[in-house]
């Protein structure tokens, strides 16, 4: 089985896609300016620099950019509210990297039947996809302590992560966002009906 590609090897926090989002919205937005962001929380030029390929293809290169733009207005005032900021970021990460949504996607079908899940069982479903990429566990290591910092669910000890309740969008711009991520990532003109009820959507109420 050939490897799928990865491609994400470092958590970046959610303030400082915030901020990268916030800038690209009123049309601020800089490399300098996200790497005195990320010099916040990394030492490293090396280090800094991966992170800001990470932000770029987060916010300024996703696939939504342009959807972003064209609903400024409403993507800004939706992310002065906590859950709906979180998701926003939640769903730009997934467009942007296929792992981070195939992480959450296997989560959300996992926790469809079970209120925890532990790192073994998701590793295992996720090998499925990813053959023995050695990157994988250090993949894992970036995306899933932004799904926590998010607040879609809870980790109450090393390795086993437990199911809440998922977060509350209360901006249409903000369902529409993360049903674009779940289109983007599925290859699809547009979403029927039926697929809303896919697990991927559980984390949003």
């Amino acid at each position: 089985m050939s490897e799928k590609s990865i491609d994400i090897n470092q958590r970046i926090p959610l303030e400082t896609l915030h901020a990268a989002l916030e800038s690209y919205l009123t049309g601020t937005y800089s490399d300098e300016y996200i790497m005195e962001q990320l010099r916040l929380h990394f030492q490293g030029e090396n280090r800094m620099k991966k992170s800001l390929r990470i932000v770029k293809k987060i916010i300024s290169n996703s696939p939504l950019s342009e959807f972003i733009l064209k609903n400024s207005d409403q993507v800004f005032q939706s992310i002065k509210k906590k859950d709906d900021r979180n998701l926003i970021l939640i769903a730009l990460l997934n467009t942007g990297f296929k792992f981070s949504f195939d992480v959450l996607s296997i989560l959300g079908r996992l926790f469809k039947v079970q209120e925890e899940v532990n790192r073994e069982a998701l590793t295992r479903q996720l090998s499925r996809l990813y053959g023995g990429n050695r990157s994988l566990p250090n993949a894992l290591d970036s995306v899933v302590p932004m799904f926590l910092e998010a607040g879609l669910f809870s980790r109450p000890v090393t390795g086993l992560y437990r199911w809440t309740e998922g977060l509350q969008a209360s901006s249409p711009i903000t369902h529409q966002i993360f049903i674009e991520s779940f289109r983007i990532n599925h290859s699809l003109e547009k979403i029927m009906d039926y697929q809303l009820n896919d697990p991927y959507f559980l984390f949003m109420a």
